[in-house]
């Protein structure tokens, strides 16, 4: 499979933001695994923070 750049870029910014709305003129297949990108680089984010959090608790 060939991922279309663009698409992929557009869903890997909309991960990020955590918008679900694919928009129109994008390659399907490639928004969606930018898509999940976006949201997996996002969820890493957060369970670090959270990690760090209960480590600065006394």
């Amino acid at each position: 499979m060939k991922v279309d750049k663009k698409s992929w870029q557009e869903g890997y910014e909309a991960g990020l933001r955590q918008q679900e709305a694919e928009p129109e003129n994008t390659e399907v297949l490639s928004w969606h695994a930018g898509f999940l990108e976006g949201q997996a680089e996002v969820e890493t984010k957060i369970k670090t923070h959270r990690e760090q959090l209960r480590r600065k608790k006394p």
